[in-house]
């Protein structure tokens, strides 16, 4: 008998006061809960301004695994206008149905 093992894990976004749990898993790229976060918070204008910030201040590389970013369950996260961003970050948005 195997023992499955369940990596995923909850961290908290802040945006604009509001608090809200998003689930991740350690293989999941940062730019994708950034994706994610950004869609729960249903954010239209300019999401590309936007980061994933700790709350010591410092950015989360969007470029990295959340494991290999060192993000730990319960860890909150603040939604924030990130530094200037050149033209290679893109966003694929899912069409409207």
């Amino acid at each position: 008998m195997t023992a499955t093992v369940e990596k995923k894990f909850v961290v908290d976004v802040v945006y604009n006061g509001v608090t809200k749990p998003l689930q991740v898993e350690p293989e999941e790229q940062v730019a994708a809960l950034l994706r994610k976060a950004i869609t729960t918070f249903g954010i239209t204008q300019n999401p590309h301004l936007l980061g994933l910030f700790r709350e010591n201040g410092s950015e989360v590389p969007d470029n990295e695994s959340v494991e290999r970013a060192g993000l730990k369950p319960g860890e909150v996260l603040l939604l924030r206008p990130s530094t200037v961003r050149g033209g290679a970050f893109c966003f694929a948005w899912p069409k409207a149905s």
